[in-house]
């Protein structure tokens, strides 16, 4: 049995994330110049889809995507060729503009096709805005992944399952 969940999106998720990615446009920060908003704006959608409970405010907030009784939730997601490995990174990158003010992380893998994501875990915002996870634009993990900005980062592995995401008991 897999860890993680697997979301295949339909044809009209993908268009939404298409929506949402067209209203964004490219930020001035994006180090990947606007490619990786359909990645994450298609992240987005996926948890939306399997936590429908959750309330959409990422057109209007900086600082998370989702809220639930006053629970935040950022979704980050990152694209891939195939499935992910459990020694894979999750990451929050750091910009100037970053206040690491979502209570929850929650950790998505893109297919580069658009035809698959991957739930991969969640973790509370004390678990991975610790100095301990922090890398710098440059440095290189133990298995040779170059990080391509500063963030923090933490291995799929250390993040709690997705299936144990229970948003009405989920402590701070």
């Amino acid at each position: 049995m897999s860890r993680f969940i697997l979301y295949k999106p339909t044809p009209e998720d993908v268009a939404e994330a298409y929506r949402r990615s067209e209203r964004l446009g490219r930020l001035a920060t994006s180090f990947t110049k606007g490619k990786g908003n359909m990645t994450g704006f298609l992240g987005e959608v996926a948890f939306e889809r399997t936590y429908p409970q959750f309330d959409y405010v990422g057109g209007n907030s900086f600082t998370h995507d989702y809220e639930l009784n006053g629970l935040t939730v950022d979704v980050k997601a990152k694209r891939c060729t195939s499935r992910p490995m459990l020694n894979y990174n999750a990451s929050v990158v750091e910009t100037k503009f970053s206040k690491f003010q979502a209570d929850i992380y929650f950790f998505m893998r893109v297919h580069e096709n658009l035809q698959k994501v991957w739930l991969c875990g969640w973790c509370p915002k004390k678990t991975i805005i610790h100095k301990n996870r922090f890398a710098k634009k440059g440095d290189v993990d133990a298995d040779g992944f170059r990080f391509k900005a500063n963030g923090y980062n933490i291995e799929i592995k250390k993040t709690r399952r997705p299936d144990s995401f229970q948003p009405f008991v989920v402590r701070r």
